[in-house]
């Protein structure tokens, strides 16, 4: 019988709000042999993001014996992506799934997302690099999240929804089923969505506009 393969330390980058959502779900999900942060912002280091999760500087983590993986754990999509292209040579992007969030077997993810709390991802759902799929969210069957895209707290995605790259599906929203979220494109907190939402602009409301028609 081969050895079991030594669990990875996990190095968690961000020491805001959505690293310690990050560090809680990767301590709880049991899959890592150590959870530490770290963060450009030198004030941070020598802290606590949570209790027994040291914030350390990128030169210590990086130092830090293998095997090793990344979180990063920033909320803004085009930082964090741009981050872990920097983090590249650190160690490979780790994926962190809360043991409370339900994952279909047939789901397809890929590295470097995070799923956190009372999340459901549905059958044959695709996320793609990067996804963040905040507390509560769901994204139904035959779902396709593009890279670095972020669903948030309380999100409804219905069936065969397209959320392209680096989109931000707001809190509390619902998207209904087959529509697409163009990529870099905002959907506001609250909002219903009743037809494509097109790449790069911000919409809100019920039913979701355009912003200054929303706003108007």
């Amino acid at each position: 019988m081969s050895a079991s393969p030594k669990k990875p330390l996990l190095i968690v980058f961000g020491a805001g709000g959505h690293g310690r959502v990050a560090a809680d779900a990767a301590m709880a999900s049991g899959a890592f042999s150590r959870v530490v942060a770290s963060d450009r912002n030198a004030a941070t280091w020598g802290g606590e993001l949570l209790p027994g999760v040291p914030v350390l500087s990128p030169q210590v983590a990086a130092a830090l014996p293998g095997p090793r993986a990344v979180h990063v754990a920033i909320g803004d999509n085009p930082m964090r992506r741009d981050e872990a292209a920097r983090l590249a040579s650190v160690g490979p992007l780790a994926t962190i799934v809360h043991p409370s969030a339900s994952v279909a077997a047939s789901a397809r993810i890929q590295p470097g997302c995070l799923i956190t709390a009372q999340c459901v991802v549905g059958p044959m759902a695709e996320l793609g690099i990067g996804v963040i799929v905040n507390h509560g969210a769901v994204v139904d069957h035959d779902c396709r999240i593009g890279a670095w895209a972020h669903v948030a707290p309380g999100a409804r995605l219905g069936g065969a929804v397209q959320v392209d790259e680096a989109a931000l599906v707001g809190a509390g929203s619902t998207v209904l089923r087959n529509l697409r979220v163009g990529a870099g494109s905002t959907l506001g907190a609250g909002a219903v969505l009743l037809q494509d939402l097109p790449d790069g602009e911000a919409w809100a409301g019920v039913p979701a506009r355009p912003l200054e028609r929303a706003c108007a």
